[in-house]
């Protein structure tokens, strides 16, 4: 009986638990970046309008900084440091970006390979990207 009641209990927890995280407050990526994106307009108003409309639509615009980048794409899944002032960013499969697959007889695919959204920055600006 002490073993039928635990189990019981468990059930009755695990549903409980499982209730918790259904329902209308689940988030979508693309609603947790329009949130990352409205967030952090609304406490930069004087960014540069070109820079603000970019970051707006998720886009990146040349001459953005690191902050600016985090804001329209998020943070970076790794970061390739190719000096001390060239750096490449690579952003994982989450929307709005997209990874491959690599091909089957790749044993060690290179990340270019992998993360089609990336973000390459000279001397802390935006110079070139892929999205």
């Amino acid at each position: 009986m002490a073993v039928f009641s635990r189990n019981i209990c468990i059930v009755g927890i695990a549903s409980i638990l499982i209730a918790g995280c259904s329902g209308g407050s689940l988030k979508t990526d693309h609603t947790l970046a329009q949130e990352r994106v409205q967030s952090y307009l609304a406490a930069n108003p004087s960014l540069d309008p070109a820079i603000a409309r970019a970051i707006g639509r998720m886009e990146l615009h040349k001459g953005m900084t690191k902050d600016h980048i985090i804001a329209a794409w998020g943070k970076p899944a790794y970061i390739q440091r190719y000096s001390a002032r060239t750096e490449q960013w690579f952003f994982g499969c989450g929307w709005p970006h997209s990874c491959e697959t690599p091909d089957e007889d790749t044993n060690f695919p290179l990340l270019d390979e992998i993360f089609n959204s990336r973000a390459i920055f000279s001397d802390g600006k935006l110079s070139e990207w892929t999205s």
